[in-house]
């Protein structure tokens, strides 16, 4: 009767290795929470707003309907929005869908003067966490070059700045 016991011990073990993904992604998800999902956004200013397209990886990003510049191509989500004084800007997630570092964001801010779009920033990942700090707007992700950082992407308007922090345990 050894036998069973070993193959019940070997089903066991083998169902623990194979569970383990979802048991650490689940973990991350605590740490990291599902950003919110949106294809469109109005403003006073305009309306932001994901295209249609055949091809997922294909949808442009438009303002009132109209592409805009620099094109933002890939899959699009629009998941954070912040409304300022005489503006509001939108975080754009955009994946090319090309694996590797598929994954970057940008700022698109838009007032009455126009638009405009923060060049690429990330560290490849899609789990985010977005704030504020008076005016300037924060993104955090995991950092690509040492899972120990947090890598926070500050946007003051004009620039974005990279810091890289240590997390904290919560």
């Amino acid at each position: 009767m050894r036998a069973p016991k070993v193959f019940i011990r070997h089903v066991v073990i083998g169902l623990s290795l194979a569970l383990q993904p979802f048991v650490a992604h689940s973990a991350a998800s605590q740490t990291w929470p599902q950003p919110p999902s949106q294809l469109s956004l109005d403003s006073p200013y305009g309306t932001l707003q994901v295209s249609q397209s055949d091809y997922v990886y294909e949808a442009q990003l438009q303002l009132d309907a109209k592409i805009i510049a620099p094109e933002l191509k890939g899959l699009i989500n629009i998941p954070y929005a912040f409304k300022q004084s005489n503006n509001q800007t939108a975080l754009i997630s955009v994946d090319n869908g090309l694996g590797g570092c598929s994954i970057n964001y940008h700022w698109v801010t838009v007032s009455s003067k126009g638009y405009t779009v923060s060049p690429a920033f990330g560290s490849c990942s899609a789990q985010i966490r977005v704030r504020h700090h008076g005016r300037t707007l924060i993104m955090e992700t995991p950092s690509l070059d040492n899972p120990a950082l947090i890598d926070e992407y500050r946007y003051d308007g004009r620039k974005i700045s990279l810091r890289k922090r240590r997390q904290s345990v919560q």
